[in-house]
């Protein structure tokens, strides 16, 4: 009777250990769908157009994506840094794929209105396939080639008699890799370079490089020898451009003093205005297009009467700007525009846009624009402390709080959490079945 009671428990036993054999193996198999991946994406190639630019030029970057994994899969989003020297306006550029992609093929993900605060030979430090980090872009060493040129006078003299020689030097301070053509040109006074060579030529300069080249100027009989120097550089490519220019004046001891007047490039300001007054326009056509270093302003009118727009600061990417008459300022970043109220109706006579900004030579150029329609105006800083208004607007007219960047990745961020959520509620209720088999199964051999 013992015996046939032990053989009992003993099978008892047994079949409760391919029970719960069966329900391991039932688990693990459920759990496959879960841990199975779908798809294995990285960059296979990735090239920038045009291939170099001018700094605060506009360029867009394309990365090929291959999927190596065994199953069809998608690319959510892709995310694209620059590297240490951040010389892009963002910090990083997101852009939305989310095609298709079988095993063993390849999807294409465009990263558009890219634009370069920095010169330099400049590269990219990783892309992001949605959550994973890819470094082709850096282990292939990326580059953008973006190039700067900045050129000041000097003269060896202040003054000199008529017919006297003196030398005027270009220096000249590269952004990139570039070559330059140096021009000099004589605005007025009779002075002459005879026939020495015009222009000159700088090559292979590289992003920070100064070199400097000569002319010996002989003085006029006509007055003041006012002469000007243009760099023109063009990339190491061949492909990017970009020009600056000087001047200097040397006043003439011994001319009639009816010429012997001394020249200045800013025309004075006047009434109005924050700083110098560079530029007066009188009525202001369709639109006007202007570089101003800070403390400078442009003079124009309007219906009539006289208003300013000034340049108080400029930083790498924004600068504030002053419209008057009415006194208003405004802080903006590259590529935004404000409407401005110029008589206090609170409708916008013009728009204002900072286009860009060259942080060599320290210069904002701004785009002045006559509106026609009834567009209420942008409050200014001084309204918004109390109002709490905008400072601008993108160029694109967008006003929305939330970027379409930032839509995506909360949506990506959401994806994700109720993915995990999924997995672990799939596997609480498998561990409950299991509990709940094993429970029952164990109150049937007690009462047996």
């Amino acid at each position: 009777m013992i015996n046939k009671k032990k053989k009992e428990i003993s099978r008892e036993s047994s079949s409760m250990k391919i029970v719960r054999i069966n329900l391991l193996i039932l688990f693990i198999i459920l759990l496959i769908p879960f841990a199975k991946s779908a798809a294995d994406f990285s960059v296979n190639t990735f090239s920038c157009t045009p291939s170099e630019i001018a700094i605060n030029d506009v360029f867009s970057c394309t990365a090929q994506i291959k999927n190596n994994g065994d199953a069809a899969g998608s690319v959510s989003t892709a995310t694209l840094y620059p590297d240490a020297g951040n010389w892009l306006e963002e910090s990083s550029y997101a852009q939305a794929s989310g095609s298709s992609v079988d095993p063993g093929q390849t999807t294409e993900v465009t990263f558009t209105n890219l634009r370069s605060v920095l010169s330099g030979n400049n590269g990219f430090s990783k892309i992001m396939l949605d959550d994973v980090t890819d470094t082709y872009v850096a282990d292939n060493n990326v580059k953008e080639n973006v190039i700067d040129v900045v050129v000041s006078v000097n003269s060896s003299v202040t003054s000199a008699d008529a017919s006297d020689d003196f030398d005027a030097t270009a220096e000249v301070t590269a952004g990139g890799n570039i070559d330059v053509e140096l021009t000099f040109t004589v605005n007025s006074g009779g002075c002459s370079i005879g026939s020495q060579q015009n222009p000159k030529t700088i090559s292979d300069m590289s992003d920070g490089n100064i070199q400097s080249k000569s002319w010996s100027v002989t003085m006029g009989t006509t007055g003041s020898c006012s002469y000007k120097v243009t760099a023109s550089a063009t990339g190491d490519a061949g492909v990017a451009s970009k020009d600056d220019s000087d001047s200097g004046t040397v006043s003439c001891n011994d001319c009639s003093s009816s010429s012997n007047t001394s020249s200045s490039s800013s025309g004075g300001g006047g009434g109005g205005g924050i700083g110098t007054t560079v530029k007066s326009i009188g009525e202001l056509p369709a639109s006007y297009t202007i570089e101003l270093s800070a403390n400078e302003n442009l003079a124009f009118n309007y219906s009539g009467e006289r208003h300013y727009v000034s340049v108080t600061d400029i930083k790498e990417t924004s600068a504030t700007i002053v419209i008057e008459s009415e006194q208003q300022t405004f802080v903006l970043s590259i590529g935004q525009i404000i409407n401005a109220d110029l008589n206090g109706d609170n409708y916008a006579e013009v728009s204002v846009e900072l286009r860009s900004i060259n942080i060599i030579t320290k210069k904002a150029k701004v785009v002045i624009t006559r509106l026609t329609e009834g567009i209420i105006a942008d409050k200014g800083e001084e309204d918004k402390k109390l109002e709490g208004g905008i400072t601008g607007r993108a160029v694109d007219g967008s006003d929305k709080e939330i970027s379409e960047k930032e839509k995506s990745e909360t949506l990506e961020a959401k994806k994700g959490f109720y993915k995990i959520l999924l997995i672990i509620v799939g596997i609480v209720i498998i561990l409950i079945v299991i509990i709940f088999i094993l429970k029952k199964f164990s109150k049937r051999n007690i009462y047996k």
